[in-house]
């Protein structure tokens, strides 16, 4: 789906900074961080402010259009909130993040609905660890 329909579907005021940001989370596919939205338009010659896409961001947060997780390194990384959403590990060694492609909590989600009374409405969580080129290294 592109960026304005998501928009538009969502009843928020398409801006074209925020139809930019949005579009860069589409096309990475993966979780991406603020600095690496940037980054991507720096590339393409688009100029932009660190603190523009943080504002951005967070509204789209705010109105459940994007999943945002914040590591233990404090960088926060956003996705669409969908049904496939990813987790990642990050290597504390080299800070690597690599992607599961799978997300592991779906499973037990149900059974935490049933124990608490609570309606779960997201999650996030972050698994560190040692790469296996770091590994090597070592």
């Amino acid at each position: 789906m592109k960026a304005e329909d998501l928009l538009k579907q969502n009843e928020i005021r398409v801006t074209e900074k925020r139809k930019i940001i949005l579009e860069k989370i589409i096309e990475n596919d993966d979780p991406i961080s603020a600095e690496e939205i940037l980054d991507k338009l720096k590339e393409e010659n688009i100029n932009m402010d660190l603190s523009t896409i943080y504002r951005n961001l967070n509204t789209l947060e705010e109105i459940n259009l994007l999943l945002k997780n914040t590591n233990t390194d404090g960088i926060s990384y956003f996705q669409l909130n969908s049904n496939n959403h990813k987790h990642f590990i990050r290597c504390i060694s080299c800070n690597k993040k690599f992607i599961i492609e799978n997300c592991p909590i779906h499973e037990i989600e149900e059974e935490i609905e049933k124990d608490t009374g609570f309606v779960i409405k997201g999650h996030s969580f972050e698994f560190t660890g040692i790469c296996p080129q770091c590994q090597k290294k070592n």
